[in-house]
């Protein structure tokens, strides 16, 4: 049987706008929702001292939640400046050192650049995450790409900084509402195999898995939800299904309604 959590950024409007949450309710939220698995983000965090992540690990431990990720938001490490680029490899090394505090088993970080990224980008990137990479091993805590905007929008790039970094310790976060134009079948391809943790986004419950949507960016974002998991179910993915936006007004319910989705659509592919 598949794995359920929550992707955290679910409750980005009542912990960032309405100030209604903070990131210490979520491990409560996930377990009313009936749900084992907790995706972080970074903006979300109070602080990075020692009594606060306390606070955060006991959270889960105390609700059985199981912490998967931290999304890491804001730093880019493609940027050209040598000095700022250094300061943001540095700070998004600190957030594996936040996960392996808390218990987290991995850390996501963004590619940043272009969505038509020159080669000068792209090497910068495959640099980066190579660093990370070494960073990841020597924590023990997994280091995730997603396709998440920019040069990660084209799946030929997440490819490249896959076979070039090279590192068992690298690894991908997949996001079903983030393929744009089209690419999910090939994106997909590319990173089901490295999948770690994936991001589940529900705007329909069709039975044949389609899940037609636009992005506030105007750029199409249709897929087939059932194609994809009949892609990660090929590649043996066994880890968890995060969800990260769903229909109904009340979260909770929105997030047991999209596993139940989910649990459908497995069914007709015969999974376990």
């Amino acid at each position: 049987m598949s794995e359920f959590g929550i992707a955290s950024w679910l409750f980005n409007r009542q912990i960032l706008h309405d100030k209604t949450m903070t990131m210490l309710d979520l491990p409560a939220a996930t377990k009313a929702a009936g749900l084992s698995v907790l995706e972080l983000c970074s903006v979300f965090f109070a602080g990075q001292d020692a009594e606060y992540l306390n606070q955060v690990r006991q959270g889960a431990a105390d609700a059985g939640v199981k912490l998967r990720n931290i999304a890491v938001d804001r730093i880019d490490i493609s940027v050209p400046d040598d000095a700022e680029r250094r300061t943001n490899l540095e700070t998004a090394k600190q957030w594996f050192h936040v996960a392996k505090a808390i218990g987290c088993d991995s850390v996501r970080v963004n590619s940043g650049g272009s969505v038509d990224a020159s080669e000068e980008e792209l090497a910068r990137i495959v640099a980066s995450y190579r660093e990370l990479a070494m960073e990841a091993e020597q924590t023990g805590v997994y280091l995730l790409i997603e396709n998440h905007g920019g040069a990660s929008y084209n799946p030929a790039n997440i490819a490249r900084f896959l076979a070039e970094v090279d590192s068992p310790w690298f690894r991908t976060c997949p996001d079903t509402g983030n393929f744009p134009d089209g690419t999910w079948e090939e994106g997909i391809r590319v990173m089901a195999p490295h999948a770690y943790s994936v991001h589940v986004k529900i705007f329909g419950y069709a039975e044949d898995g389609s899940q037609p949507q636009v992005g506030r960016d105007g750029r199409d974002r249709t897929v087939n939800l059932r194609s994809i998991l009949q892609t990660l179910k090929e590649t043996g993915y066994d880890g968890p299904f995060c969800i990260e936006s769903g229909i109904e007004e009340d979260l909770t319910e929105a997030a047991t309604t999209a596993v139940a989705y989910v649990q459908r659509l497995q069914a007709s592919l015969g999974h376990d």
